[in-house]
């Protein structure tokens, strides 16, 4: 089936980012315990938060929490659906990686016991600068494989897998969990892993995350006839910039046409203060390109155009001009 953009399907991502645990192997890891003893039960975010403990409980803690990992590991038994997911990537020539919050060496454990072979990167806490939910961690992981970012997919099993792509800009799959707190967050939800097997094998549109309100309010057509469309990005637009870039993406459109060699100016910082200030000196294209990239990944910057569609300045009324546009 082939499924055109705006539209999306796993079975079309340029790159796959994997969870470990609770994705390609059940290890029932409980960190109930650790949390009661050395963070008062509340849900803390062990490795971030281990700077407030004192130095021999974060080291005790350290410990204990790579014991329970093993443990885990030693038991470990695969997803239902694991070894075909990994069996798809590898005949469709898709790259794929392991992104973990566990240690290498129980990943490594785990994979023994389970009888995979780990892809080539395969990265934990211990061998990677970031974890997620940090965006650069998924970031260094799509780079060190090839992928483009904005193509690739991240498949996990708990909210910080989901909130690390949605940061990176990536499309959220989230697997084994049927929990409605955590939907708003993912492109996609499979109760089970077979499901997203099931997606591959034969792929059906999903609606990209970024545009669910537009497509409930506009349906198909809209969004189809609006990635089509280039806007050219007016000089002084209403109220800024970014939010009049934010306001477009958001109603779909596809393409932002942008002056090859205009130069982000201090006075263009000084209108639009939400921009970085790193932004400043950088051409209009790359600041442009930089803010949509990880709201809204599908959305082109353009530097050759023929013509570009003159939009108006104020960002309100741009659903109006699309709407004139017979969509």
């Amino acid at each position: 089936m082939c499924i055109k953009e705006p539209f999306w399907s796993p079975a079309g991502a340029s790159g796959f980012l994997l969870d470990w645990d609770g994705v390609i192997a059940e290890t029932k890891l409980d960190f109930s315990g650790i949390r009661e003893k050395y963070y008062g039960g509340r849900r803390a975010m062990l490795l971030e938060e281990a700077f407030t403990l004192e130095p021999d409980a974060r080291e005790a803690m350290f410990k204990e929490l790579a014991e329970l990992e093993m443990a885990g590991a030693e038991g470990a038994v695969p997803v239902p659906g694991a070894f075909e997911l990994i069996e798809w990537l590898n005949k469709n020539n898709v790259p794929y990686c392991i992104l973990s919050r566990n240690l290498t060496e129980v990943i490594r454990r785990g994979a023994e016991v389970i009888g995979l072979d780990l892809p080539p990167r395969t990265w934990g806490r211990d061998n990677m600068e970031w974890v997620k939910p940090d965006p650069r961690a998924l970031l260094a992981a799509a780079g060190a494989i090839g992928a483009d970012p904005r193509r690739c997919v991240y498949v996990g099993d708990f909210l910080y897998d989901l909130q690390g792509a949605r940061r990176a800009g990536m499309r959220a799959v989230l697997v084994q969990r049927d929990e409605p707190r955590w939907s708003c967050w993912a492109d996609v939800v499979y109760p089970l892993l077979t499901g997203l097997v099931e997606a591959l094998h034969s792929p059906e549109p999903v609606v990209p995350w970024e545009y669910r309100e537009i497509y409930a309010k506009k349906g198909e057509r809209w969004l189809h006839n609006a990635a089509s469309f280039i806007f050219s990005v007016p000089g002084e637009p209403s109220p800024t910039t970014d939010c009049w870039l934010a306001r477009a993406a958001s109603l779909g459109v596809g393409g932002f046409y942008v002056d090859p060699e205009k130069i982000f100016t201090p006075d263009d910082w000084k209108k639009n203060p939400s921009f970085d200030t790193s932004a400043m000196g950088l051409k209009w294209s790359e600041v442009v390109s930089g803010f949509l990239a990880p709201r809204y990944p599908l959305a082109r910057v353009v530097t050759e155009c023929e013509a570009p569609l003159n939009a108006p300045k104020n960002s309100l009324d741009i659903m109006r001009f699309i709407e004139r546009k017979k969509i």
